[in-house]
This record gives C-alpha cells, structure tokens and sequence, in this order.
C-alpha cells in the first residue's frame, strides 16, 4: 500500500533534491508575488505554463520511479519537454471533452422540484466524476507516457471510482503533512512579528509546493500498481528488480 510518509521520504532522499525544489519554486514564488500584487492579467498568463511544467514533472516522475530510477524531479530538459507534449496530446483533449459535457449537463439539466439543496449536491457529483475520468487518464498516462494509454476506456471505467477514493484519503494526509510543513514555520513569523506576505516566506511555501510534486510523484507511482492495473509481467518484472535491488544492498 502507497504511503506518504514514505513518498516524502523519497523526495528529499533523492540526489540533489534541495536544489531541484529550489529550482522549480522560482516560476512558483513569481505567480504567487504577481497575483498578491493583483496582477491577474500575467500571473494568469504565466500560471498556466507552471502548471503544465509541474504536471510535466509529477508525469516524469512517476514513470521513472515505476521504471525503477532513482530520479523523481528532471533537470533533463529535452525529456521533460517530450513528456510535456505528451502530456498534452494525452490528457488535454480529454480533459476539454468531460469539462465541457460536465458544463452542459450543469446547465441544461434542470429538474422540476425544489429539494434545498439538491441541485448543490448534484453539480458536486458532476464536478467529481469529471476530475475523477480526467486524473485517472492522467495517471494512465504518466504510468507509461505513452498517449495511449489516457484513451484506453477499459482502465478508466474501471480505476476512476478507486482513483477517486484515493484522493479522498490523501487529502488529510496532505493537509496534515503540509501543516507541519507550512505551520511550523509561519509560527516562527508570527513570533517575530514578520508578515507571511514576507518573500522568504512565499518562496519557503512555493518549495513546499514543489517538494509536495515530487512526493506525490512518488505516492502514484506506488498507489498505480493497485490503481491502475497493468499486465502480469509488470508486477514479475518489478517485484525480480526490486528484489535484485534490495539483494545487492544487503551485500
């Protein structure tokens, strides 16, 4: 069973981890200091771009660790902007298809009582079956990037609903992990009268959301053996390399 404990673990374990969040926090601490300066137009503008970066990496990242490398966050570039392309012929298309039918049965539905409430719930169940296909597409994908495999029906009608009860559990979890994380050091802050819109402050937690990318990296990388299933020669193949690895260790 995938643990986060675990997967923080291997994101500050791996080789120079540190200077790879601190890397990746950069286009982070820029959106988050133009968006408080409420400068919408371009944080807006460079937002999207470090969202497909980050998505890109958490891709990348999966892969490699199901692949057996030690390697969660890339510095390699021209592989990153591969899986980059990828990822957008994979998931993007998708994505537009279950958002825009997502919108249209918000909209065009309508039921003819008045429960309070109901329409609520209703538009929430839309709004989660919608992320739940498009991060399960996601996942098929970063599981092998290749762009087939977020197409491939069969797996995402079968994993979405256990996709989806994943991320129901994780949340505590990383609510809990980055309170640490975050509250501990706000407290400092706070103590010594320094204002959390403090840059210090905004790019320690612009870190935290990239060390939380490479943790989560490697919590889906665990958590889609059991997610998505894959062919029996998979699990062999892992279960033989593991085995050689932790052999050779003990020597």
């Amino acid at each position: 069973m995938a643990s986060l404990i675990d997967a923080f673990s291997d994101a500050l374990g791996e080789d120079m981890a540190i200077i790879k969040i601190f890397v990746y926090a950069i286009p982070v601490f820029i959106c988050i200091n133009l968006f408080l300066a409420k400068n919408f137009v371009v944080g807006s503008f460079l937002a999207i771009p470090t969202l497909i970066l980050l998505a890109g990496l958490m891709s990348n990242g999966i892969c490699n660790i199901r692949s057996n490398k030690r390697e969660i966050l890339t510095f390699n570039v021209i592989s990153l902007v591969s899986v980059i392309i990828k990822l957008l012929l994979a998931v993007l298309p998708i994505s537009c298809v279950m958002l825009l039918g997502g919108y249209c049965i918000i909209t065009f539905i309508k039921f003819p009582f008045d429960i309070p409430y109901f329409i609520l719930i209703f538009n929430c169940i839309v709004a989660l079956i919608v992320f739940s296909v498009i991060f399960t597409s996601y996942l098929a994908f970063s599981k092998t990037l290749n762009v087939i495999d977020a197409y491939n029906v069969k797996i995402i009608s079968e994993a979405s609903i256990d996709v989806f009860a994943n991320f129901l559990f994780l949340i505590p979890q990383l609510l809990i992990a980055n309170g640490i994380l975050v509250g501990s050091v706000w407290y400092l802050f706070f103590a010594f009268h320094i204002t959390i819109n403090n840059p210090l402050f905004i790019f320690y937690c612009s870190c935290v959301g990239i060390l939380n990318i490479s943790a989560l990296s490697s919590y889906y990388a665990q958590a889609s053996y059991e997610l998505i299933k894959g062919k029996d020669s998979e699990y062999q193949d892992n279960y033989y390399i593991k085995g050689a690895m932790n052999y050779n260790k003990k020597k």
